[in-house]
């Protein structure tokens, strides 16, 4: 009988997997996190419990306007960009 021809394994290679986030990312996500902070907070400036003061809260501007802008700049601008950004020490 004849052997079967030996065919010899091929290296799998392992890429070294790591966070691709750097110290600058983090601060810009952290810049993102208290925007987002600050927006929650300016939205919570219409909540009263005093009932005649409820409709006047309500059409407050900073918290239906203003709030709501500085929320969708910390969750689609600050956040994406800071997860997106790369460092210049991969650039090289």
């Amino acid at each position: 009988m004849a052997l079967p021809n030996k065919t010899t394994r091929q290296q799998v290679k392992r890429t070294a997997w790591g966070i691709p986030l750097h110290v600058n990312n983090m601060k810009v996500f952290a810049i993102g996190m208290i925007v987002i902070i600050a927006g929650f907070i300016l939205l919570s400036t219409g909540i009263t419990s005093d009932e005649t003061k409820y409709l006047d809260t309500w059409n407050n501007t900073l918290s239906n306007v203003i709030a709501t802008i500085v929320l969708v700049i910390g969750y689609c601008v600050i956040i994406p960009y800071a997860l997106m950004m790369k460092s210049k020490e991969n650039t090289k």
